[in-house]
């Protein structure tokens, strides 16, 4: 197993501590059970428009499964909240001091793709290589070399490859969908606005980095320049 732990010190120095397994080989995450689940993860509950899933083999969101546990401990968290963050992984630990906003969207980042949710898992590679607290421009780079590395093993396999950049926009435009339920499903969930600024800044980054992949990236030019000359 793959363990990875989201540890939330506030300023009254309690902890709460998200501690999070995922299948070493796909890393698909190990769900946790409960006796019961709420409403708002039921498959139907604002369901996304474009779900391939059937209420018959999979009667609640993936997405809402992985989070729920989450999104309850934070539904009282103000989105500017001030925390002490900490990421154990198995080879380092991060920590760093940032809004709850911010600590979830990161936490969120891991979880989602490894859920089960076959819209988010085109981005299980970016989890497995988790980068805590990454920033726009890390994202851009990690989801670029992602989607070329795919092509790549693609064409290893026979099958067709998408040149250039322009499949990954497709990819964000379906995470964007399943963002814009997520929230919804959210507004049932909690009593303040940090799980819900989170998937929203998600959602930013999702929608703002297809615009990116049309110019030239020419910011990271200077990193690339032996490849360029």
């Amino acid at each position: 197993m793959h363990e990875i732990t989201y540890t939330f010190t506030f300023g009254d120095g309690k902890q709460v501590a998200f501690e999070f397994s995922f299948e070493e080989e796909t890393f698909t995450l190990v769900q946790a059970t409960r006796e019961s689940w709420p409403e708002w993860t039921w498959l139907d509950f604002n369901r996304c428009e474009n779900c391939p899933l059937s209420t018959a083999s999979t009667p609640r969101c993936p997405v809402a499964l992985a989070l729920c546990d989450v999104v309850e401990a934070s539904s009282k968290l103000v989105s500017y909240d001030e925390l002490d963050v900490s990421v154990t992984m198995p080879d380092r630990t991060v920590s760093a001091t940032m809004p709850a906003q911010d600590a979830l969207r990161s936490l969120m980042g891991l979880i989602i793709p490894a859920s089960g949710c076959p819209y988010t898992s085109y981005f299980r590679p970016m989890a497995r290589f988790h980068l805590p607290f990454s920033d726009q421009l890390e994202t851009l780079y990690r989801a670029a070399s992602m989607y070329r590395l795919a092509q790549h093993m693609r064409e290893g396999k026979q099958l067709e490859a998408r040149p250039g950049l322009h499949g990954l926009g497709d990819v964000y435009a379906r995470l964007n969908v399943v963002n814009r339920h997520l929230v919804e499903r959210f507004r049932a969930a909690t009593e303040k606005d940090s799980s819900l600024n989170a998937v929203v800044l998600l959602d930013i980054f999702a929608q703002l980095l297809p615009m990116q992949l049309d110019e030239p990236l020419e910011e990271l030019h200077p990193l690339f320049a032996a490849y360029l000359d």
